[in-house]
């Protein structure tokens, strides 16, 4: 069965990154202490790549595990002289040295809550069931749904340019480096993003260029202020063509 298949479901059909990744680990059928990083992260990637839309309240998580596993997968293919003394690469026996090591635990625990959850939630379902009571009050209404879409732009352009992007970032230091989540606010973000395009030649700059210099953490947040902007019709995303390069005009009016 292709993985095409399963494009149906919805980001927020999952609890948060760890959600997505268990549920493909299980696709691929393989054991989580023995990840194959490299499919993992490319089904990964496919999986964001396929949406049109994008809820800016979760897609921060999923972007920074994205930024997680492609450092991991950088580490397993980095020559053995490079990696420290021990440290392990996929396909050999998993330890403390392996650059699968802190996401494999993490996992485990994550499996362990969801098992534990499923449980519970089963339990009340049954309990629900046998003394069912009638909700009592007003239901406050759903807020709806803050999603993104480009008209110049498909979303798996945007993705696959991001993942360029965050891939090129330096990884010489391979030993030192390490993901951090940026908690620079997102409308900071927005400041700088339409002062640099207010100041810029044009009013333009291109996607490659807004991320230069920046660490993977604070490439998340930007890409994040970008989709704001964007939904709020701030600046407008172009493409001149397939593949071509994706540059970001500040509107004016």
């Amino acid at each position: 069965m292709a993985f095409q298949d399963d494009y149906q479901v919805r980001l927020d059909s999952f609890q948060g990154p760890m959600d997505l990744l268990l549920f493909l680990i299980r696709r691929a059928e393989v054991d989580i202490a023995d990840i194959p990083i490299r499919q993992i992260t490319e089904q990964y990637f496919a999986f964001l790549k396929e949406l049109h839309t994008i809820d800016i309240d979760v897609a921060g998580e999923f972007l920074v595990m994205a930024a997680t596993l492609v450092e991991i997968k950088s580490r397993t293919l980095t020559p053995a002289s490079a990696r420290g003394p021990g440290e392990g690469g996929e396909g050999g026996a998993l330890d403390d040295t392996d650059p699968r090591f802190e996401l494999v635990k993490q996992l485990l625990a994550y499996q362990k809550y969801r098992t534990a959850a499923d449980e519970l939630s089963r339990l009340r379902q049954e309990f629900a069931q046998r003394w069912s009571v009638s909700g009592r009050g007003a239901t406050l209404p759903e807020e709806p749904e803050r999603e993104y879409d480009m008209e110049d732009v498909h979303m798996m352009d945007l993705i696959e340019a991001y993942e360029r992007i965050v891939a090129g970032i330096d990884l010489s230091k391979v030993g030192d480096h390490r993901v951090e989540y940026d908690d620079t606010p997102i409308s900071l973000h927005q400041s700088d993003l339409v002062d640099r395009l207010d100041h810029a030649p044009e009013k333009r700059m291109t996607l490659q260029d807004i991320f230069k210099g920046r660490s993977r953490g604070e490439a998340i947040g930007l890409f994040l202020a970008m989709l704001e902007l964007a939904r709020e019709q701030k600046i407008g995303i172009m493409q001149d063509k397939i593949n071509g390069t994706i540059e970001i005009e500040l509107n004016l009016s």
